[in-house]
């Protein structure tokens, strides 16, 4: 696996936001429910009149270590005078180094495997072998006109992990 490593600037994203767990795989269903219910209420229809772009975020937010919770959030990134649409939340992220992956290219049919085993390798072989660490800050995916099926025979996107240099 091969990330870059790069300084994020702030930006604030609105969008819909579940809670889910790590525990039994449930994100792991959790998630992609969360997504098709997004596409099948037309929910980014309502964000994306306040986009400062057509990319898409699903962050993972608001860790519980003791319960294994957190909130996963699928957003955009927020123009400037954005108004916040009914049911939605808005949240600033401040600048951040991250270290950046990019999904190998899938099927539609493979592409939600393969953004999950791409999650499961940073964090079983890329984390503990590099010289960062996690800052225990959000990570989040990044969908842009690669993720787009209508455009894109092979789909691919990134992932953000929030890191800092080991001491």
């Amino acid at each position: 696996m091969e990330a870059r490593i790069i300084t994020k600037p702030g930006f604030d994203v609105i969008g819909y936001a579940i809670r889910t767990r790590t525990v039994d795989g449930e994100n792991n269903r959790d998630i992609p429910a969360f997504w098709q219910r997004y596409a099948q209420e037309g929910m980014g229809k309502r964000l994306h009149d306040q986009a400062a772009s057509n990319a898409e975020y699903g962050i993972c937010d608001d860790f519980d270590c003791q319960s294994n919770e957190f909130s996963y959030i699928i957003g955009v990134e927020a123009k400037e005078d954005a108004i916040v649409p009914e049911g939605a939340i808005r949240r600033r992220y401040p600048e951040r180094m991250y270290a950046v992956f990019t999904t190998p290219k899938a099927a539609p049919e493979q592409y939600v495997q393969s953004i999950q085993d791409t999650w499961a390798a940073i964090f079983r072989d890329w984390l503990p072998n590099s010289n960062y660490e996690h800052t225990a800050a959000p990570e989040f995916e990044y969908y842009d006109e690669r993720s787009c099926s209508e455009r894109n025979e092979l789909l691919e996107m990134d992932i953000y992990i929030p890191v800092k240099a080991k001491a």
